[in-house]
């Protein structure tokens, strides 16, 4: 596996997997590492992913800050994750911008039609600057959920 992957315009595998917390929790973050989905699926996933709805917002928002990407199920649970998480999929990522409230960046991805989104979630809204956008994509589900939680 090329960590240094392209995935998307603008990052590389290495930025969708990392996570500070699996590092200090010496947990194994690799894709496939689960065994299911496999590696090429995770991967795959997040080609769309990033293709398909975040390139999009980068676009707009260079500075863009991924908060967490793809977990493996150890790190998904560790954090507190739902058991059916798209993280777990490599289908959703949290999202960030700095000096650019979450209440912006949800709108911007709600009214851009371009942006192919499954499901939006504003996570924690009443953190302010704490808070972030969980932004998901499967090529197989359409049910444009959206989420303030």
């Amino acid at each position: 596996m090329n960590i240094n992957e392209p995935i998307g315009k603008y990052f590389k595998l290495k930025h969708l997997i990392w996570s500070n917390t699996a590092k200090n929790r010496k947990i194994n973050n690799i894709p496939g590492i689960d065994g299911n989905p496999s590696q090429t699926l995770v991967i795959k996933n997040l080609k769309n992913l990033m293709e398909v709805c975040v390139d999009y917002i980068v676009d707009e928002y260079p500075d863009l800050i991924i908060t967490s990407g793809y977990r493996c199920k150890e790190l998904n649970q560790f954090l507190g994750g739902s058991s059916t998480s798209q993280h777990c999929f490599g289908q959703a990522i949290d999202i960030q911008v700095p000096n650019l409230s979450t209440a912006e960046l949800y709108n911007y991805i709600y009214y851009h039609n371009s942006i192919k989104w499954d499901q939006l979630i504003w996570e924690y809204p009443e953190k302010g600057n704490e808070s972030w956008v969980h932004i998901s994509y499967s090529p197989s589900v359409n049910r444009r959920k959206t989420t303030l939680a």
